[in-house]
């Protein structure tokens, strides 16, 4: 190796040596469906009763910030709501962070067809997007999710990976 190669070696090496690994790596954090909560429940008219909690483990060893979060709810194959947030959530680092969101009905989705969901076993899909804030610019990661939840009785042990109906 030449002079001016070893010593550009040396130098790059004494830099990476005194960089902080994590300005180094990044990893988009993991964003998962933690629960889906029909509040059907003695609702007479449900036009908000549907709420989507999503966890977001955040694998790097410094805090992230969330400041966007748009998805879509399907049970049984039909839309069913939305949303579509602009707020900052901290997401400290190597750590799973859960937050609740309502959804707003899709217009074309009736308070009968609502309750209906209420009980019994539903198929679920669940796709969307979150914005965050990273020491490398923003970064859009996006998240989708199926499986089967059960409403209106105890959890079972379903594809869906975490508690459907919101019991603790």
């Amino acid at each position: 190796m030449s002079g001016s190669r070893l010593f550009g070696a040396a130098g790059l090496a004494a830099a990476m040596a005194c960089t902080p690994l994590g300005l180094w790596v990044y990893q988009d954090p993991a964003v998962t469906v933690a629960r889906v909560r029909l509040q059907a429940e003695g609702a007479t008219s449900p036009r908000v009763p549907v709420e989507v909690a999503i966890a977001v483990w955040n694998p790097n060893d410094y805090p992230l910030s969330a400041t966007r979060v748009e998805l879509r709810l399907q049970l049984d194959d039909e839309p069913v709501g939305r949303l579509a947030r602009d707020s900052t959530m901290t997401v400290p680092r190597a750590t799973t962070s859960t937050v609740a969101l309502p959804l707003a009905l899709d217009a074309g989705t009736s308070d009968a067809r609502i309750l209906s969901f209420g009980y019994g076993r539903h198929r679920f899909l669940i796709e969307g997007r979150a914005t965050f804030v990273t020491p490398f610019g923003r970064r859009n990661v996006r998240f989708a999710q199926a499986g089967e939840l059960a409403f209106g009785s105890p959890a079972s042990s379903a594809s869906a990976p975490a508690d459907p109906d919101g019991s603790p």
